[in-house]
């Protein structure tokens, strides 16, 4: 009976292997491997790639006085606003960010036609301050020549700032045709200069108070020129982080990153509309990131934002937003271009555990959290 058992035993074993390659044990393995579960962010929909693998909300819409709005950012001493530049001269702010208490606020005071022309960027800075950057390359006022365009220091007071004249607290101009900015410390931020194809850095310094005229006190350093290029209508997102600049290089296709302490002062640039310090960095090194061409579906990186150690980047011709370390190398990828079609994202930033991005084509901002 014993025999009996064990051999049907061995039969039912036999059974189930291959017929053709009996089944091998190493006695030296481990035990199995348990499932690891889900792959990637799951941000991004944890490596399922689909739209539907995330929650995806519309925040604010046309309604909310949007107009093809480029970036976006929230005020970071009052988390409940969330400050959006449109594609035009205003900024909208909602307060109450997701609340039934949302609202939406217009801001576009006298001389917003000058100092906040056609914006792309914005980049909050030390408490109370923001900036701007301005794609233009037109007269903007009787008095100023079409290239005279650069950043403008503001307010980042609610109650204050009016996209206008009276809220400015500074402006320097030596970067027409700009498309991104990011704050570095005090009073300086760098500007991706599109008509120079550069990444200038500008230290307004002390800044001239509301509405004033007094420039001369900046300083301008021009890096890299010729090296990153703007497509055109489309934000550049970039940041700053432990002495690296972090840079979507649109028109290059690729995600670039420049040493800030790297290369040396040369030759002054011109023209000098505001009497300042201004000049060419020689040397700086600029390297890649995501060099262009290798990952699929990154050809026009749009806004770019670091969060919790992870590079985050829009693909503005595709409509993906894609996850990276900060070294390069992909963690995780989400099409959304069945929610905003290609070429309609651009900005992105972070609250509460969610990424926002600015829809420009839908004139819309989105939410995408993890389901």
């Amino acid at each position: 009976m014993r025999f009996t058992a064990c051999f049907a035993l061995l039969l039912a074993l036999a059974a189930c292997g291959d017929d053709s390659s009996p089944m091998m044990v190493d006695p030296d393995a481990g035990p199995p491997a348990t499932d690891a579960g889900p792959m990637g962010l799951p941000l991004l929909g944890a490596g399922a790639h689909t739209a539907d693998a995330v929650d995806v909300q519309i925040v604010a819409t046309a309604d909310d006085a949007l107009e093809a709005p480029r970036d976006l950012a929230f005020h970071p001493e009052n988390a409940d606003q969330l400050w959006i530049v449109n594609g035009n001269t205003s900024m909208t702010i909602l307060t109450d960010v997701g609340s039934p208490e949302q609202e939406w606020w217009r801001r576009n005071g006298s001389g917003s036609q000058h100092f906040f022309s056609n914006a792309a960027a914005l980049a909050f800075g030390a408490p109370g301050f923001l900036a701007s950057a301005q794609e233009q390359d037109e007269v903007t006022q009787p008095d100023t020549p079409p290239d005279f365009m650069g950043p403008t220091l503001w307010t980042s007071d609610f109650d204050e700032f009016d996209a206008g004249h009276a809220s400015h607290y500074d402006m320097l101009h030596n970067s027409p045709s700009s498309v991104g900015i990011a704050w570095e410390r005090d009073n300086v931020y760098w500007v991706f200069d599109g008509a120079h194809g550069s990444l200038t850095r500008y230290d307004f310094q002390m800044d001239h108070g509301p509405g004033g005229e007094d420039h001369s006190d900046g300083i301008v350093q021009r890096y890299v020129e010729g090296q990153v290029a703007r497509v055109e209508g489309v934000t550049a997102g970039m940041e700053v982080l432990d002495g690296t600049l972090f840079v979507a290089d649109t028109g290059n296709g690729r995600v670039a990153r420049l040493l800030m302490a790297s290369g040396t002062e040369g030759a002054a640039i011109t023209p000098n509309y505001d009497g300042t310090r201004q000049f060419a960095m020689e040397g700086a090194t600029l390297e890649d990131v995501v060099p262009a061409g290798t990952v699929d579906g990154l050809t026009q990186p749009a806004g770019l934002e670091i969060e919790a150690g992870v590079l985050y980047v829009v693909d503005h011709a595709s409509s993906r937003v894609f996850g990276f370390s900060l070294e390069g190398e992909l963690l995780d990828w989400v099409d959304l271009s069945s929610v905003a079609p290609a070429g309609s994202l651009m900005g992105l930033t972070f609250h509460g555990g969610a990424l926002y991005l600015a829809d420009a084509g839908g004139s819309r901002v989105l939410r995408v959290a993890a389901r």
